[in-house]
């Protein structure tokens, strides 16, 4: 996933962690300075939520999300049907 900080800088790595405040944890990263003459390969970095400007998730994973909720979803069950309390 690629990750613009607003520093300027890039972040292009394989998520492993993120939490409620958006913190992430990257792998296998290629740093890419602000003015983009400079790059580093690091082995995994942390990013703080309030750094980041923009993030771009590949299409197939967000696809990948919304079937899996989708299948959660019709596994749920819902309200009422055959087998209510009481029956």
């Amino acid at each position: 996933m690629l990750v613009e900080l607003k520093s300027g800088e890039t972040l292009n790595g394989l998520l492993v962690n993120c939490d409620t405040w958006m913190n992430l944890t990257l792998r296998e990263v290629v740093q890419t300075s602000a003015d983009g003459d400079k790059f580093m390969r690091l082995p995994e970095i942390y990013v703080r939520g309030s750094t980041i400007k923009y993030l771009r998730v590949p299409d197939e994973i967000v696809d990948v999300v919304k079937e899996q909720q989708a299948k959660d979803q019709a596994n749920r069950g819902g309200r009422g049907g055959m087998h209510q309390r009481g029956d």
